[in-house]
Order: C-alpha cells, then sequence, then structure tokens
C-alpha cells in the first residue's frame, strides 16, 4: 500500500505542477487540481476494494496518514474554489476584511471537531484503533461525506475529519499570505522587487551555512566577487532567520566526522528520488 501511495502522490504532485505552469487564474488552478484529485481517489478506490492491509499499523497508518494528505487536497481546492468566486473585487480595505472574516469562519470551525481536534493536534495514538480502522467504526455519520467516503468499508470517518482538519490549515496559509500580499502593496517601499509573500527557513542553521558556503564556493553571486558574511545578511532578511557567527558554524561543518556536506548531499538525495519517481510516472 505504501508503494502505492508513493507513486500516486508522485503523479499528482507532477500533473498539478503542469496545471500551475499553464493556468495564471486560481479558480482555474482550482477547477483543474480538482480534476486530478478525484482521478486519484477513483484509482485510490479501486485499489483498496481489491487490496489488504498486511497489519493493523498499515491501516491505521493509511486512514489516519496517508488516505487524508489526499483527501484533503479535494477539501482545501473545493473550498478554494468557492472562496475565490466570491472574493469581492474594489478597495484593498474591502478585499481583506474579507479574507480576515473568511479566516475566523475556519477558526471557529475548529471547535466542531472538540476531544478528537485536541486527540489529533497532541499527536496521540491511545484510541488509534477506535478512530482509524473500519472494524472498530463507531461514529461514520458525524463526518462529511466527500464522495469517496459514501462507503463505510473505505472510511472509518475520522480519515475524513483528519482530511478536513489538514485542509483548513491549508485553506488559513493561504488566506494569511494573501492578506499579506495587500498590506505588502500597500507598505513603502514594496515595489523594491521583493515577493509579496517572503519564505522562513524552518530547516537547520547549519544546513543554511552549508549551503551559503556552497553557493560562495561555486561562485554564482556577483561574479564570485560576494563574501560569505554578505551571502548570509542577504539570507537572514529575506528568510527571516538570524544566523549568529557562520564563522564558528562553519568550523563545526568542516571538523564533522560525517563529512561537510550532510545538508547537501540530503537536498541530493531527496532531488534524486523526486525526479525517478516522475520519470517512472511518464514512462507508465
Amino acid at each position: 500500500m505504501k508503494d502505492f501511495m508513493t507513486s500516486l502522490n508522485a503523479a499528482w504532485d507532477f500533473e498539478l505542477q503542469e496545471i500551475q505552469a499553464t493556468e495564471e487564474h486560481i479558480v482555474k488552478v482550482c477547477e483543474a487540481a480538482l480534476t486530478i484529485t478525484r482521478k486519484a481517489l477513483a484509482g485510490l478506490r479501486t485499489h483498496l476494494l481489491r487490496a489488504e492491509f498486511k497489519d493493523k499499523e498499515e491501516e491505521i497508518w493509511f486512514f489516519k496518514e496517508a488516505k487524508p494528505q489526499l483527501l484533503s487536497k479535494l477539501i482545501y481546492y473545493d473550498k478554494l474554489y468557492h472562496l475565490e468566486l466570491r472574493r469581492p473585487i474594489g478597495r484593498e480595505k474591502l478585499v481583506r476584511k474579507y479574507l480576515e472574516n473568511e479566516i475566523l469562519h475556519l477558526e471557529r470551525s475548529y471547535e466542531v471537531y472538540s476531544d478528537f481536534y485536541l486527540y489529533f493536534r497532541m499527536g496521540q495514538t491511545s484510541n488509534d484503533e477506535q478512530y482509524f480502522m473500519r472494524s472498530k467504526l463507531s461514529n461514520y455519520n458525524d463526518c462529511e461525506a466527500h464522495g469517496f467516503d459514501s462507503d463505510p468499508n473505505l472510511s472509518t470517518g475520522y480519515d475524513c475529519k483528519v482530511a478536513q482538519i489538514l485542509a483548513q490549515d491549508m485553506l488559513v496559509t493561504y488566506l494569511n499570505k494573501e492578506i499579506y500580499k495587500l498590506k505588502e502593496r500597500s507598505a513603502p517601499g514594496h515595489d523594491l522587487g521583493y515577493p509579496y509573500h517572503r519564505l522562513e527557513w524552518t530547516g537547520s542553521k547549519t544546513g543554511l551555512v552549508e549551503l551559503i558556503y556552497g553557493l560562495a564556493q561555486s561562485e554564482v553571486f556577483n561574479h564570485g566577487k560576494t563574501d560569505y558574511k554578505e551571502i548570509a545578511q542577504y539570507f537572514e532578511k529575506v528568510f527571516n532567520i538570524s544566523l549568529g557567527n557562520i564563522y564558528k558554524t562553519f568550523e563545526k561543518i568542516r571538523m564533522r566526522e560525517c563529512g561537510p556536506t550532510t545538508f547537501l548531499d540530503n537536498v541530493k538525495v531527496k532531488l534524486v528520488d523526486y525526479t525517478e519517481k516522475f520519470n517512472e510516472y511518464r514512462a507508465n
């Protein structure tokens, strides 16, 4: 099942990238994303009807993690589609009010999940068999059905609740980005070429320093005439992070027994693996 889900998600991701490369309007992107997600869920449904889980751990993993990740995309793009259709056109203040109200509405909806919401958010596992095994099904009708979930043999009900939580998280992130864009457009210096939504580095600081030194040695900035500190200061500003003394950090990197390119090696492995999955999808 895990191999199947890996291939299915890689295929979905590839198709979404093609959509985003050809469609600019968010409503059109949503329409196309809904189409490929329904297709992926249909394929998952067919596979699930003829496949068996090897043990209860795999069944719990499927209904707690694997299926909700895919189903959440269907819920997300469906809600985003209607949200953007209703989005007002006009003054910035009016648009911002609309987006902020949508966030408030989403935040209030978390109350519906009560105990289960807290259970999931805190990463608890004590009731996983009750929530994520079909034989333990006890509360299916509480879950809003999304077509795929209309058959109790294909859902525990709680997998749909997890998908709704994940979808709402994505929507809140999207709305906050849109509000940030509006604020940036009205702020002094908004036309200096910076993106409206700045990325925040959430990896390790050591990994970023390793990347900075690698880029500096590759002479990819200003024909190699930019020093480490200059690059580090730029990255700190763009990625909203404080790196401290990068020279001391590099000394630790240089002395590592596993070598100085741990982060870069991992990036290479991830990219190669990702590329191979796309190649397999295209070959099929």
